[in-house]
């Protein structure tokens, strides 16, 4: 059963953000040091490391296929972009979008680590998988909402929502409370800025940044009922507000 850490996760009665400790300022010269070994035990699912080997079989490979297969799946997104880290250490010069991402890096190293992260140790992570769901099921919201509004990449908002509740992976993967400081430096020092500073805005209570609107009205759109019919845009807006009186 998922332990208490999914369930905060997916408690729709707020937005599970984790807090973001102040880093450096990540500007052109900025370098942050290797992501911790540890983030070796974030599970990918079978599913994902399946459709990916059916993919990379092609003649000719998909590369938009193979992305967004990734960006269904946290864990694949985080080896994903830790490949990243490890092969730009500037962060101006890291790409975030996932196309660019996979195309940077040696497919055949990438997917041996894909591949070998389904379940280590051969441990079950019911509590992760009830995490990418959610996660999962909010990034699709996110883009959603993002569509209906000036300003905002939809494929930011997706990777803002997909990337919004990493702050529980600690808890679920039952990461010892000595390890959690350098568990969520090691997971900052991953994202690209524009998650950081998203996510920073949007779990500042005094805040009134976009984010902020569009990860509340995504959490609601994501509880809604499946066959309920999809809010027009200038609803939204007014989703949103009354979620955080």
């Amino acid at each position: 059963m998922p332990n208490h850490a999914a369930d905060s996760v997916i408690d729709d009665a707020r937005i599970p953000f984790f807090g973001l400790s102040p880093l450096e300022s990540y500007g052109q010269t900025a370098f942050f040091p290797k992501p911790a070994k540890f983030l070796d035990e974030v599970p990918v699912m079978p599913a994902t490391v399946f459709g990916l080997d059916m993919l990379l079989q092609e003649p000719n490979i998909d590369l938009q296929a193979v992305s967004e297969l990734v960006l269904n799946d946290v864990g694949a997104t985080i080896h994903t972009l830790r490949m990243v880290c490890r092969e730009y250490e500037s962060v101006a010069e890291r790409p975030s979008r996932m196309c660019e991402c996979i195309a940077g890096l040696d497919a055949g190293l990438w997917f041996e680590t894909i591949s070998t992260r389904i379940s280590v140790g051969g441990r079950e992570h019911p509590a992760t998988t009830a995490i990418w769901e959610h996660c999962r099921s909010v990034a699709q919201c996110a883009r959603f909402v993002a569509e209906s509004m000036d300003g905002i990449s939809p494929d930011d908002a997706y990777l803002v929502g997909l990337l919004h509740g990493i702050g529980a992976i600690p808890a679920a993967l039952d990461w010892s409370e000595g390890q959690l400081g350098s568990a969520m430096s090691a997971l900052e020092e991953i994202l690209p800025c524009f998650v950081l500073d998203a996510i920073r805005s949007a779990s500042d209570p005094s805040s009134s940044s976009v984010w902020q609107f569009v990860l509340t009205a995504a959490h609601r759109l994501s509880a809604a009922p499946v066959n309920s019919c999809s809010p027009a845009p200038c609803d939204l807006r007014s989703m949103a507000i009354s979620s955080v009186e």
